[in-house]
């Protein structure tokens, strides 16, 4: 099961809790319904299945099947969760997960200037980072003035940058 384009990450085992095997989580997606099974990578990259027990979205704890002690669980910290792609909250109209924009074209007045190769949201404001045509890396703020459409259909995004972003 190395393979599976259906699996996005929404979010990371941190430590320990107590001694029955209870593990800090940290949920991305708002208002995200933790499916019976998760998924995460082992050594090799290959995707392994956990069993829920119980999640506790209010304290950010989870423990898994065959897990339920603190040795086992100290296995699994730091590590991200996997889920199916159809188990993401639905979005409303103009709103993107971050994995939908990673691998994206990006085009200015109808030219290719670059990929999206990450997204940057630990500030207030996202910022696309962009690997240009150039070869250099980039960021722009996603925003509605730089970012103008985004096409998931067509894997492109149109952006309209500062005047001067190009030539930094």
């Amino acid at each position: 099961m190395a393979d599976r384009k259906d699996l996005v990450i929404v979010g990371k085992l941190r430590r320990t809790h107590g001694l029955k095997g209870n593990l800090k989580v940290e949920i991305y997606p708002p208002n995200f319904e933790m499916p019976e099974k998760v998924y995460i990578k082992d050594r090799n990259g290959n995707f392994k299945e956990l069993e829920v027990l119980n999640y506790s979205e209010d304290k950010g704890l989870i423990r898994f099947k065959g897990y339920e002690d603190i040795d086992k669980a100290k296995t699994l910290t730091n590590k991200y969760i996997y889920t199916e792609e159809k188990n993401l909250p639905e979005l409303e109209e103009d709103e993107f997960y971050i994995y939908q924009l990673k691998g994206k074209d990006v085009f200015f007045n109808g030219k290719r200037i670059g990929k999206v190769i990450e997204v940057d949201d630990r500030l207030f404001i996202a910022n696309l980072i962009i690997k240009c045509e150039d070869g250099k890396v980039r960021n722009l703020p996603f925003l509605n003035v730089f970012v103008k459409k985004i096409d998931d259909k067509n894997n492109r995004i149109e952006v309209e940058p500062p005047e001067g972003w190009l030539s930094i």
